[in-house]
């Protein structure tokens, strides 16, 4: 396996990002050991390796038609080196995690979160992927719960509300609106590889109703998020990103009820939306550690 088919297949671009939101909330939560932070990261990286990987591997029909570039459908990596990844990566992570338990650098919350991630995730990849319904909860839910694993890190009992546990839920809010118009986006190459989405189940319209739905009710719970951010010193960077984000979305959202064929518009400008309140989220998180 090359270089270059590797960072294909685990996308690791994505699970740097993932990685950072986890130490954001590990930071904004009030953790300040470097040890923990690492542990935090790496794990959550290889976690992510993991899913993508395996994602690619049952994936591998619906991706000759909606992605004929991925490593696996190319043969640029095989199957079995698929799977020697996909699993040395989930078993380091969860060392890494039980590693920085037993030092006392993690609390045990944060285990749970992680056997929830893989599980859900990993079932959404194995069969629930072809569910209609589910499977666009288990992505929501299952990329969400980044938000958390770095909250549990640190916490030793069931937090109150809080801003990592707000942006979970808008996190799953969201991109429930994007799953649905993601599904209105591949159809064909669902049908043929026996997906079922509510978009090829009840109608491409239903999914774009449902999308817009779940994208507005996420910007409806916002404000929670810019009272709690300004609660903090430099709370106002969060609350500038949340409404700039909540903007885009907002407007997007109108734009896609009048105009079905915006639908490959409002997938990428909603993933943007959402990374301005992520990068907002991280320089937050930098602010703090270095005051």
């Amino acid at each position: 396996m090359n270089l270059r088919a590797f960072i294909k297949l685990s996308r690791i671009e994505h699970g740097i990002l993932t990685s950072l939101i986890v130490i954001a909330s590990y930071v904004i939560s009030g953790g300040r050991s470097i040890t923990a932070m690492a542990l935090l990261f790496l794990s959550s990286l290889l976690t992510e390796i993991f899913l993508f990987a395996t994602n690619d591997i049952y994936n591998i029909e619906e991706d000759r038609i909606n992605r004929p570039d991925a490593p696996l459908v190319r043969g640029e990596v095989s199957t079995s080196e698929a799977w020697a990844l996909s699993l040395l990566s989930v078993v380091i992570a969860v060392l890494l995690n039980v590693l920085g338990i037993v030092m006392g650098y993690l609390m045990a919350w944060s285990i749970v979160i992680l056997i929830m991630a893989i599980a859900l995730g990993f079932s959404y990849n194995y069969r629930l992927k072809r569910t209609v319904i589910v499977n666009n909860v288990l992505v929501a839910v299952t990329s969400s719960l980044t938000f958390l694993y770095g909250l549990y890190a640190i916490s030793s009992t069931t937090p109150t509300l809080n801003l990592p546990y707000l942006l979970f839920t808008v996190s799953f809010l969201s991109t429930m609106g994007r799953e649905l118009v993601k599904g209105a986006i591949d159809v064909a190459g669902d049908v043929k590889a026996g997906v079922k989405t509510v978009a090829n189940t009840y109608g491409i319209k239903t999914a774009i109703k449902l999308a817009v739905m779940f994208t507005l009710i996420a910007v409806l719970i916002s404000p929670l998020i810019i009272v709690y951010a300004l609660q903090n010193l430099y709370g106002l960077v969060l609350s500038v990103g949340v409404l700039i984000t909540d903007v885009v979305l907002t407007y997007i959202s109108i734009v896609l009820l009048r105009n079905i064929d915006y639908m490959g518009r409002f997938r990428v400008l909603s993933l943007i939306a959402m990374s301005i309140t992520i990068i907002a989220y991280l320089l937050l998180a930098l602010l703090i550690m270095v005051h």
